[in-house]
Formats: structure tokens, C-alpha cells, sequence
């Protein structure tokens, strides 16, 4: 039971990643990470809290694997899905923040907070083979499958750098008019959308979209206090954005770029994945140390069930 019908959570807080039935909402099975040794501690800190601090799931199709950023100890664990078990824990850049996986070249894309880079690791050698430059404090990443560029935002920035996936080459920058926060692209990898928190000159926070092809913002509408993450759902024609400040998910008209709905959640959500039938979304609300469950079709949370400590990330198995 590895695959549809799991919801995936990695509970930052206390050093976990939790599994549970999407429909069921119970747990199915739980692992536990341990530091690699990649990065010094004190006897304090290891008796103080977490020492790894799961941030970020991805999926990796093709070798059934979970693949989890650890913020903490600067590490990457690699997790056999069908055993449950950490099968390779690697040193993964200076505080590891997002990654994407191109499954063509068997490569993972890490973000490097601290040292504004992006680290790219060979996942048959499971060895880092190359370093990035990019723009400050990188966080979000994306790949367009079109063009197979990575698509960067720099949060202490305002810049969304550019990378060929092929090359491992930084090959352009898009201007944003802020600090690019969460972005991510529509099937057709033709638009490219940006959560963009405002400068201190700016009053409002923004969802921005942008034609790739041109590099040009096309349309803008206003977002919440503290927008912080976003997920497109070119099947609804929809966009999903979490507030963690206004504890709210807006659900957005990818046509008419207008807010449709605004839905009241738990307190500071900061992570949503959509379900394979794209009738539910699973948040992840740190604050509250809860997954939500809401049916995007009556706007309705339909379910909810108590995580681990600060549930950073959810995942949707498909």
C-alpha cells in the first residue's frame, strides 16, 4: 500500500514522516529519520528537539521512492516506499529547502537557502555531481517538462532564475515586482505562476502569472496577509492558494484570474497536495499539528486527524 490512497506527511517537529489512508484518514505507517552525521551538533541540541527536520516530500515514480529534504542536518534521505525503510541518507547543500526530481536524467534539483545555490544530485550514485548559482535565498522550484528548465524563486530577491535541467546551466532571470515566495507552472508549460509577497513599498501581496515563452507578466490578482503556498489544477482550472497568516485556502478561476471561493481552515496552513481524482486537497497546518482534508467540490472539509509535531509537507501518492 504504497501508492494511490496514501497521503504522505513529514512532521518537521519531531524528526517523522507519516503516512495515512486518504480516504480513511488513519495512519498507516510511520517512519522515523535519524541524523546522517553531515552536520555537526551539541549534546544540547540533540536533547533539546528535532535533529533532522523533514521540510519537503517529493516523489520519485520510477524507483517507487520518497525523497525527503531535511532542513536540519543538511541532509537528503531516500525512502523505499514498498519497505518503508531509509535505504541512503546523503548531504544535500546548506539548508535544503525544495527539490524536483527530472526523472529522465535520474537527477534531484535542491534548493540551498544559505548559500544560493542549487545542489544537483545523481540518484543511481546518489552523490552530489554539480552546484548551481542562483539568486538569494533560493526556496521553490519547479520543471517545465516542455522546455526542461528549472524555475527557481528567490526569496530574498527579486528574481526567478532560470536553469536548462539537461546542462545544469543557469541560462536567464524573470524580474518580479516583490519576493517570489512559491511558484509553479500549468501542464501545458506555457504559464508560470508566482506567489509574490510585497515589498515595503508595495500594499498588497500578489499572484502573478507569466508567459514563459516571452518572460512577461500577463496578469495579477491581490492575495492575503501571508500567502505561502500554491498548487495549479489545470483539470479544474483552478488555483489553490494557502494563507498562514489568514489560515484560509482561496481557490482562484485560472481563466478569469478571479477569486472563486475562500475556504476557513486550521491555524497556519503551509502545505497542500491534490489528490489523484482531483476531488479532495490535503493540507498540512502547522500550528495545529493537523491534516485537513477538503472536497473541492462543495468547499467543505470533510475530514481531519491530529499529525505529528509541525507538519511542514504533505504528499499525495499517485
Amino acid at each position: 500500500m504504497t501508492g494511490r490512497g496514501i497521503v504522505m506527511v513529514a512532521n518537521m517537529g519531531d524528526d517523522s514522516i507519516a503516512a495515512y489512508g486518504s480516504e480513511t484518514y488513519r495512519e498507516v505507517f510511520r517512519i522515523k529519520l535519524t541524523p546522517a552525521g553531515t552536520k555537526l551538533m551539541s549534546t544540547n541540541h540533540f536533547a533539546r528537539g528535532p535533529v533532522v527536520g523533514p521540510g519537503f516530500l517529493c516523489q520519485r515514480k520510477a524507483a517507487d521512492q520518497l525523497l525527503a529534504v531535511n532542513i536540519y542536518d543538511d541532509s537528503l534521505s531516500i525512502i523505499d516506499l514498498p519497505s518503508h525503510r531509509v535505504v541512503n541518507t546523503i548531504f544535500a547543500g546548506n539548508r535544503p529547502n525544495r527539490l524536483e526530481v527530472f526523472e529522465q536524467c535520474n537527477r534531484a534539483f535542491v534548493t540551498n537557502y544559505d548559500s544560493d545555490s542549487v545542489s544537483v544530485i545523481d540518484l543511481c550514485t546518489q552523490q552530489i555531481i554539480g552546484q548551481i548559482p542562483c539568486g538569494i535565498m533560493p526556496q521553490s522550484i519547479v520543471l517545465n517538462k516542455l522546455n526542461n528548465c528549472l524555475y527557481i524563486a528567490n526569496t530574498g530577491s527579486n528574481r526567478i532564475s532560470v536553469i536548462d535541467a539537461l546542462f545544469m546551466d543557469k541560462t536567464d532571470c524573470l524580474e518580479v515586482d516583490g519576493y517570489p515566495v512559491d511558484i509553479c507552472c500549468d501542464d501545458t508549460g506555457q504559464k508560470l505562476y508566482a506567489i509574490v509577497q510585497a515589498h515595503e513599498s508595495q500594499q498588497h501581496n500578489c499572484l502573478i502569472e507569466y508567459d514563459i515563452e516571452s518572460g512577461r507578466k500577463s496578469r495579477c490578482t491581490r492575495l492575503g496577509t501571508m500567502p505561502v503556498d500554491l498548487v495549479c489544477d489545470d483539470n479544474m482550472e483552478r488555483l489553490y492558494v494557502l494563507d498562514a497568516m489568514d489560515n484560509r485556502l482561496t481557490i482562484i478561476d485560472s481563466i478569469g484570474f478571479s477569486v472563486l471561493e475562500e475556504i476557513k481552515l486550521g491555524k497556519m496552513p503551509v502545505s497542500q497536495s491534490l489528490e489523484a481524482d482531483g476531488k479532495h486537497l490535503h493540507v498540512a497546518c502547522m500550528m495545529d499539528n493537523r491534516l485537513y482534508s477538503v472536497d473541492l467540490n462543495t468547499g467543505l472539509v470533510t475530514d481531519t486527524i491530529l499529525t505529528g509535531v509541525e507538519p511542514a509537507c504533505v504528499l499525495a501518492l499517485c
